[in-house]
């Protein structure tokens, strides 16, 4: 799954930091949490529920079908 920002994502993040001069790093970090959370947010739900995971681990382990 492929998550990208655009070019407004990356002039409004940078907007957003306080004062007019940044460290380099500080915009990256802003960056890659976007990133993270948008990418997260496209996955969810997206894998297996919490209860489908306790009854397969109540299975010995050769009879869990996951």
């Amino acid at each position: 799954m492929v998550t990208t920002l655009t070019k407004a994502d990356i002039i409004k993040a940078v907007e957003e930091l306080p004062g007019d001069s940044f460290a380099l790093e500080d915009i990256i970090e802003k960056l890659i949490v976007i990133h993270k959370v948008r990418v997260g947010l496209a996955q969810e739900g997206q894998g297996i529920a919490h209860e489908d995971v306790v009854e397969q681990f109540k299975k010995p382990r050769d009879q869990r079908n996951w």
